[in-house]
């Protein structure tokens, strides 16, 4: 049996995370939506979905059970996953049997699929998605995609694009995926006389920036800009200077290569070296992770005035100051995409693929796609990111009003951003999200690889030993490319 072969697997090349919590909750790495109660009215339009939305009411002949196995998405407890697990069933017309392992997902659910065991739905993400399918562990639902007029009318057709392996198709989506943005301070910005809407979107013109902001300041721990160097997680908007993208790339000879390993991102490494000899840049960009960065961008700190983040932590930022009483008067978190490349666009990093993907052995195939259906909808959406009507929140005249435990949750039952094309979200996205997302066109997502973990560690390895003066630029780079080769990450 194929799935057997999944014994054979080495370590998933990510873990199983969601995106950031929406609302004012905090979690590490995607998404957000807004907090408290809101004074947008759900129109008739939002309570008369069209024909193809409607799920739950379709006439057919598609019904049983549907086994899923689940990591994020859902409820946040047991007692609040039966909650859900009722709701996903009322609206599908399917009994919904879901299994969500307290920890150690992917161990489970390798365990579990080797064992032998059946399910209709498994939650994975892109590095997963591309070893499963190399192992023949997935069902090919090309078909039953291009069928469904849900499925395929309510999803972008780029979205479907980034999933397809050589034409074809093996799950579908959790949720839609946002992308990294630069996040600036509004306001320490405009105390130095800098409109955040007429930087120059070059090198120079953000170096300018941070050394105004630096002369400006009398705090010695306040440093203008923050990075997550040591993982090479947000620096695709600064490489875009040299119209570099992110991870590995494949040349038209079939070789893979890492554009920011290549003697033309030198210009972009010394100019981070730049930074850090003028003191621009957080020394502790060398072993920040995300949540120490965002810790020194919110309102409670400031001791950085700009960073890169996903396009919901501008809006989480500017939700948790209001949160603890903070106008925007005094802090505001906005949104840019960067630096241009050389023929005058952006380069922005989207997040891989959350999906729900089908076994090869599944027994209800027909019920999940009825599921993958539903997430693509505007009530979908709603049970993936507000949560459940009567517990996470209430409609009150018209109006939907978190709960104490809505609040808590954030908007994010897996989904904060959802994946239906036209979805509108019932309470709102945080402030600074809507320019934010507004930036998704110069966003893709890079080349899902097994060793993912391999690559940051080495680029930020050498990326810091360039940064500190430790090695030339060139030098760097070099001994990068020659450890991604020796460590099978590239070719060359």
């Amino acid at each position: 049996m194929k799935l057997r072969k999944l014994f054979t697997l080495l370590v998933f090349t990510a873990m199983l995370s969601g995106l950031l919590v929406g609302c004012k909750g905090k979690t590490e790495d995607q998404g957000s939506q807004t907090t408290g109660t809101t004074n947008e009215t759900k129109t008739e339009e939002n309570k008369k979905e069209p024909e193809e939305n409607k799920v739950a009411e379709e006439t057919n002949e598609t019904g049983g059970t549907v086994r899923i196995m689940m990591n994020v998405t859902g409820g946040k407890d047991e007692d609040e996953m039966k909650l859900f697990q009722d709701a996903l069933s009322e609206a599908t017309g399917l009994t919904i049997e879901i299994e969500k392992p307290a920890s150690d997902y992917n161990a489970v659910l390798m365990q579990k699929l080797n064992g032998g065991e059946q399910y209709d739905l498994i939650y994975i993400n892109m590095g997963d998605y591309m070893n499963l399918i190399d192992q023949e562990a997935l069902l090919d639902i090309t078909d039953r995609v291009k069928a469904s007029d849900i499925l395929t009318g309510n999803v972008d057709e780029k979205e479907w694009a980034d999933i397809t392996v050589d034409g074809k198709i093996y799950a579908g989506f959790n949720k839609k995926e946002v992308h990294r943005v630069v996040a600036l301070n509004k306001n320490m910005l405009e105390n130095v006389g800098i409109d955040y809407k007429t930087i120059d979107p070059s090198l120079d013109g953000y170096y300018q920036v941070f050394k105004k902001l630096k002369e400006a300041s009398t705090d010695p721990e306040f440093y203008p800009f923050n990075a997550i160097i040591s993982e090479t997680w947000d620096l695709q908007p600064w490489m875009a200077a040299q119209g570099l993208k992110g991870g590995v790339v494949i040349d038209s000879d079939g070789k893979k290569y890492v554009p920011f390993a290549s003697d033309e991102a030198a210009p972009v490494w010394e100019w981070f070296k730049k930074l850090y000899d003028e003191e621009l840049l957080d020394p502790a960009s060398f072993v920040d992770k995300t949540k120490d960065m965002r810790a020194k961008m919110g309102a409670a700190s400031q001791k950085n005035a700009v960073t890169v983040d996903w396009a919901a932590w501008v809006g989480l930022h500017n939700a948790n100051a209001l949160a603890g009483g903070v106008t925007p008067d005094t802090y505001e978190i906005v949104s840019l995409p960067g630096v241009k490349t050389p023929d005058g666009s952006y380069m922005l990093a989207k997040g891989g693929a959350s999906l729900f993907a089908v076994p090869a052995n599944a027994q209800n195939v027909d019920g999940a796609i009825k599921v993958l259906e539903y997430f693509a909808t505007q009530e979908g959406g709603e049970l993936l990111s507000v949560g459940i009507e009567g517990h996470d929140y209430t409609v009150e005249n018209g109006k939907y009003v978190l709960t104490e435990i809505g609040e808590a949750h954030a908007c994010d039952h897996g989904a904060p951003f959802p994946i239906y094309k036209d979805f509108k979200h019932p309470v709102g996205y945080n402030p600074g999200v809507d320019e934010a997302v507004s930036y998704g066109e110069y966003a893709s997502i890079e080349l899902p690889i097994p060793n993912e973990g391999d690559y940051k560690a080495i680029c930020g390895k050498w990326g810091i030993q360039i940064i500190k003066g430790e090695i030339s630029a060139l030098d760097g780079l070099a001994k990068m490319r020659e450890e991604l080769v020796s460590m099978g990450v590239t070719d060359k």
